[in-house]
Parts: structure tokens; sequence; C-alpha cells
């Protein structure tokens, strides 16, 4: 992906809130593991590659959220 990211959600900032209000940094950090396979994915079809790179936004707008450090501090605690 290029550095420069485009917003997946409507309201960005809306969407922002409700991950931080409903998830806690370490299930952020362990949903951002989960969706790192998402990146070897390979569509055959238009709406595949859409689908998979919506589920790439979704995870880079989570790491963006708590940050590499964080997510680094959290595997580590979580024992990934």
């Amino acid at each position: 992906m290029s550095g420069e990211r485009t917003s997946g959600a409507v309201d960005q900032e809306a969407f922002e809130k409700v991950i931080r209000d409903n998830l806690s940094p370490e299930g952020v950090a362990a949903l951002v593991m989960a969706l790192q396979p998402a990146g070897s994915i390979r569509a055959t079809t238009p709406e595949g590659e859409q689908a998979v790179q919506q589920v790439l936004w979704f995870r880079s707008t989570l790491l963006d959220m708590i940050g590499v450090k964080t997510f680094n501090q959290q595997m580590d605690e979580l024992g990934f």
C-alpha cells in the first residue's frame, strides 16, 4: 500500500470513536494480527480484490489508531 491511505469509512471520526469506545488496545492489536494474512490474498475477481482492499484498509486504520509501538508492545504482552 502507498503511504497515503484513503478512508473507507463514511465518517472516519465516528468510525474511530466506535472502535475506541468498544475495543481495548489489546483487542485492536489482536485484530491487526488476525488480519495480517489478508495482504497475501490474491483475488481472482474485481469484487474479490475490492473486498481484500477493504480488509487491508481496516487493518491499516486499526494499526494507525494504536501505532506500531503499541501494537508491538501488545503483541509481546499478549504472548503472540
